[in-house]
């Protein structure tokens, strides 16, 4: 009797052993599955696609900015040259910018536009090393990012200018080797050049009183002529939008504007580079 006690024990013992140690492998196991079924959760979206309004697309500095557009356009996703992604360009230019690289990628149709090489690389054809990004130049909120390479064995340097728009950065314009800026060559050669015209009302021209001073101003292709009663030389100022024309950037960052009151061009407000305004009225 003592024996089959025993035995019985000895029985329960083992067999509470062989269930623990069960218990224990099921844990395990079932431990690595869900390790497994994170990663893959994991890698359902494309490496490198940032998550919807993370921080870090919203406070990355003007030098990130511009590394990730590089690193973008060279892995054949560029916001240059495409219709299906309106989206791509916002999400490294300026709206005015923006507005131009994309007016010109869509009246283009294929072909050509005003862009006829690299914005990025200002070239047609490429070989490029030796590239690094500059520190950026922060003045206020505006940035210039410079950057360098070599291509074909001639060095160059690319400068970026960029704002701050809703506290992110935002690329206004690419100023080339030759002291071209894309902007500029977009104005001035852009596809839709004859629908730009109507749309700018083909008025803005003719002679103004601007403040205790005058200018004249004359169409000239995508930009008008400005050439003022005081000082020598003129200047070229391009339709925005509405009834609004603006110049190319100064040296400093500053840009002229003449802002009209109506569609006629005959009053209106013209913002100087250095932020004072004058009123306009068409001279008769």
């Amino acid at each position: 009797m003592n024996i089959m006690n025993k035995k019985i024990s000895m029985f329960a013992l083992l067999l509470s052993m062989f269930l623990a140690v069960s218990a224990c492998s099921t844990t395990a196991n079932t431990n690595i599955v869900v390790a497994v079924n994170a990663n893959s959760n994991a890698n359902t979206e494309p490496a490198g696609t940032p998550s919807s309004g993370s921080a870090e697309s919203q406070t990355a500095s003007p030098e990130a900015l511009v590394a990730d557009l590089y690193k973008q356009h060279d892995a054949n996703k560029s916001p240059f040259f495409q219709t299906k992604n309106r989206a791509l360009v916002d999400k490294y230019f300026t709206k005015s910018t923006a507005d131009l690289i994309w007016k010109d990628a869509v009246s283009s149709k294929g072909e050509v536009g005003a862009l006829d090489g690299d914005p990025l690389y200002a070239a047609q054809d490429t070989q490029i090393k030796n590239f690094a990004i500059g520190k950026a130049e922060l003045k206020g909120e505006n940035a210039t990012v410079p950057v360098n390479f070599t291509n074909y064995d001639k060095k160059t340097t690319i400068k970026f200018q960029l704002k701050m728009v809703a506290a992110a950065w935002k690329i206004d314009d690419i100023i080339w080797p030759e002291g071209d800026s894309m902007v500029k060559i977009i104005k001035e050669n852009y596809a839709g050049n004859t629908d730009m015209e109507t749309k700018s009302g083909g008025n803005f021209e003719g002679k103004y009183q601007v403040g205790d001073t005058s200018c004249t101003v004359k169409p000239v292709k995508m930009a008008f002529e400005v050439r003022w009663a005081k000082g020598t030389g003129t200047e070229m100022v391009f339709f925005k939008e509405g009834t609004t024309f603006e110049s190319d950037r100064n040296k400093e960052g500053g840009t002229d504007m003449f802002a009209f009151d109506d569609e006629k061009y005959n009053s209106g407000t013209f913002t100087r580079s250095d932020g004072k305004t004058f009123p306009i009225k068409r001279a008769k």
